[in-house]
């Protein structure tokens, strides 16, 4: 799903929605945000605003996101200079040629009768 037709602040707060399922998940990180707090480094006032709000700086982002050990996605949100963009992999995925095996013949070199 493409989250173009967003606004800012609703992408932030998408963002910090994840964030919170994740801390809170047993799957997750299952962490209080005192704990997360704790963990990165920031304040609690801070993370309860962003979770609320979406807003928060890069620099507590990133701790947030190191202290739930999520902070490798990060690096992959803007490609590398000359790698093809995810529309550039999708097009060449649906124009790849399927090979397609021709049948095998019953008759000829190498067949059997019986």
């Amino acid at each position: 799903m493409t989250i173009q037709h967003l606004t800012n602040t609703e992408i932030a707060m998408r963002l910090a929605q994840k964030v919170h399922d994740w801390r809170i998940s047993p799957e997750g990180a299952g962490i209080s945000q005192v704990e997360l707090a704790r963990k990165s480094g920031i304040g609690l006032t801070p993370l309860k605003r962003f979770e609320k709000t979406g807003a928060i700086t890069l620099r507590n982002l990133i701790a947030v996101l190191r202290a739930l050990d999520l902070l490798d996605g990060l690096d992959a949100l803007i490609p590398e200079l000359g790698a093809p963009g995810p529309l550039a992999l999708l097009e060449a995925e649906r124009t790849k040629i399927r090979r397609v095996r021709a049948p095998r013949s019953t008759s000829g070199k190498g067949a059997l009768h019986g």
